[in-house]
């Protein structure tokens, strides 16, 4: 006997562009080519994007990654930690000595340095973090940070002081292309997405539901069999290597930093992208990153009374965030799926309106 179903979907064509609107990356896509024009703007368009603006979203996306790290630290790992600005100096530390000492060096060779840097020091810190829980990790890794901080303004030749560290070279990749001023953000851009995609693959995976469970209940992940010292050293390397990689990147296109970089002030405001932001998901870091960094950098700066009291645009962050968590306690995430229902339910009104009811089979 024929399958007529099978015959059926053999006649029926899918749509395409729907199927590629339904995919999971296809948000990333959107604004991967967005990020992409803003800079070719930038570079061809005679100010129509100026050199703040492009600045100013390279250090989001900076940021971002950073606080990607620390979403899986806290989100998916259900670990805090405040040290994540002190990482982020390390790694610059790091790469601009490197770039500065051996001219030429490859941006692989820097980066690779960092992340085994970040593999030792997230492993330590991994490991001090067994005997805390709760308010008393947030101390340790408080304390870490402060004092990272203050070896930072020492004078010496590896941090400079707090002066820090200026006229690092832009790097070179490959050997023979040597980056610049306008091309050094495709290179932070594309860091950023590889870092999106295996950001997605480690909460999918079978790694990112155990240090889930980690999370949701430590007895009864023992019980499921899960090792609790295996994940809980895991997380914190993966937020390390995450905050360095921010680190090089900073440094590799900034070309200068100083200990005010990494205060502790930097710490909270990553903490608060991936509260705000509601989820481990990268596309709700990128939500808390706009607001905590982006509306900053590239909006309110431009603004003449917040150039002249830069401290009010701290404030409109809070009051943002105060009144997105009094509505939304889920953060951007829960904001942005309502309004997606919203707009859902306006269209299935006006689809019943127009059609009227579907009749009963």
């Amino acid at each position: 006997m024929k399958n007529d179903y099978k015959e059926l979907q053999k006649q029926v064509k899918p749509c395409r562009f729907k199927m590629l609107y339904k995919h999971p990356l296809f948000g990333y896509l959107i604004l991967g080519i967005f990020l992409v024009a803003l800079q070719l703007a930038f570079m061809f368009g005679d100010g129509i994007v100026t050199l703040t603006i492009s600045r100013a979203v390279a250090t989001t996306m900076i940021y971002t990654i950073g606080a990607m790290g620390l979403g899986l630290l806290l989100g998916m790992g259900g670990l805090v930690s405040l040290g994540t600005a002190a990482f982020v100096g390390l790694g610059a530390y790091i790469a601009g000595n490197l770039l500065r000492t051996f001219a030429g060096i490859p941006f692989t060779v820097v980066l690779l340095i960092s992340i085994l840097t970040a593999v030792v020091f997230g492993t330590v810190i991994g490991f001090i973090s067994l005997r805390a829980r709760g308010l008393h990790l947030l101390v340790i890794t408080m304390a870490f940070a402060t004092i990272m901080q203050e070896l930072f303004m020492i004078p010496n030749q590896f941090t400079g002081g707090v002066m820090g560290i200026t006229r690092v070279p832009f790097p070179t990749l490959a050997l023979f292309l040597q980056l610049n001023r306008e091309t050094v953000y495709f290179l932070v851009l594309v860091i950023m997405f590889a870092l999106v995609l295996l950001t997605l693959n480690i909460i999918n995976s079978p790694t990112g539901r155990a240090m889930l469970a980690m999370a949701t209940s430590e007895p009864l992940a023992k019980a499921m069999g899960v090792q609790i010292l295996k994940y809980r050293v895991l997380a914190f390397v993966i937020a390390t290597v995450y905050a360095m990689i921010a680190g090089v990147l900073f440094i590799s296109s900034l070309g200068a930093a100083g200990p005010g970089s990494w205060n502790f002030l930097l710490s909270l405001n990553l903490l608060a992208v991936v509260i705000l932001g509601g989820s481990p998901r990268p596309s709700s870091i990128m939500m808390g990153s706009f607001v905590i960094f982006a509306l900053d950098l590239t909006v309110l700066r431009n603004i003449p009374f917040f150039v002249r009291f830069p401290s009010a645009s701290m404030i409109l962050s809070g009051i943002l965030m105060i009144l997105i968590f009094a509505k939304f306690p889920g953060g951007l995430s829960r904001l942005v799926n309502e309004i997606r229902g919203f707009i859902w339910r306006l269209f299935a009104k006006w689809r019943l309106y127009r059609y009227g009811p579907e009749p009963e089979v």
